[in-house]
């Protein structure tokens, strides 16, 4: 499946030159699905082979494609398709078999994952690179995988001054009947915790490619407002879970001062960012905000 945002559908809708762009985009990502896959099945193999899994098989594999412009944050149709599919694959499992992380509320917390999944992999700085691979354990004996790779086309005269990116995201989901028997942690709660310090990585990316001049300004207001967002609504969840079960979730206690990789990315892009004048004040004074009170 390809789909574009409605405000990349819209220009293409107006103009052939558009058209042809978004085409040849499409093309290209297409061209790079055998690679691609390949490079997503060896992770998966590595990931497992990591998590002691020997006898996992295959129930599902698809990709999708999202063309939008770079500043945009709305993977909803490719999200929607990717869980849909989640929820067949839970409802074509053992009836009997626990699976909290197959609630219809859990389903929406992987469409956060998708989420993170893609903008990482439409990221141009390295701290968030090893975000565009996902395996998250859903249930006993389930797992789900994610891989995106995206490629980008900058035309002033058809799209503005703003580049249009195309994401092709990549969805496989496994069964392990060993791993029914493991007592590791599941559930909704657990893929939330790990996709709250993995959005904020993404957020730390954000201002480190506006230090290394990779986007504008406006462009990080856009996204960073898009990606609070989403840390806010994960976080909303995981406080309702803790209230809900009392249990504390050690992996999204905040770091000390200065003790994580993204504290010491964003403090590196305040200080070259405070050197490029009055317009990249706001940033400067938000990351320090958000520095002082260990948001990442």
């Amino acid at each position: 499946m390809a789909c574009n945002s409605g405000s990349v559908q819209s220009v293409a809708d107006k103009t052939v030159a558009a058209k042809n762009q978004i085409d040849k985009l499409q093309t290209m990502i297409l061209a790079q699905e055998a690679d691609n896959k390949a490079r997503f099945y060896a992770e998966i193999e590595g990931h497992l082979k990591d998590a002691g899994v020997t006898d996992a098989r295959e129930l599902s594999y698809n990709s999708d494609i999202k063309t939008e412009y770079s500043s945009e944050f709305s993977l909803d149709k490719i999200a929607a398709v990717v869980t849909k599919s989640l929820a067949a694959i839970a409802a074509a499992q053992d009836p009997l078999a626990k699976k909290p992380a197959m609630s219809p509320e859990a389903i929406k917390t992987y469409t956060d994952v998708v989420n993170t999944v893609a903008e990482a992999a439409k990221s141009s700085s390295t701290a968030s690179a090893s975000l565009s691979f996902s395996m998250n354990r859903l249930s006993p004996g389930l797992f789900a995988f994610l891989y995106a790779s995206s490629i980008n086309i900058k035309d002033v005269d058809t799209f503005g001054s703003e580049a249009v990116t195309t994401t092709a995201v990549y969805y496989r989901f496994m069964q392990s009947i060993d791993d029914v028997k493991s007592e590791a942690s599941f559930g909704a709660a657990v893929i939330d915790a790990k996709n709250f310090i993995d959005m904020k990585t993404i957020q730390a990316a954000l201002t480190d490619d506006l230090a290394n001049g990779k986007i504008d300004i406006d462009e990080w207001m856009k996204k960073d407002a898009l990606y609070t967002d989403a840390v806010n609504r994960i976080k909303a969840r995981l406080d309702a879970n803790r209230l809900k079960s009392g249990v504390q979730l050690l992996s999204i206690h905040p770091p000390a001062p200065g003790a994580s990789a993204n504290q010491q990315l964003v403090l590196a892009s305040i200080q070259r960012l405070s050197t490029l004048g009055a317009a990249y004040q706001p940033v400067v004074e938000t990351s320090r905000a958000r520095l002082a009170n260990c948001y990442y």
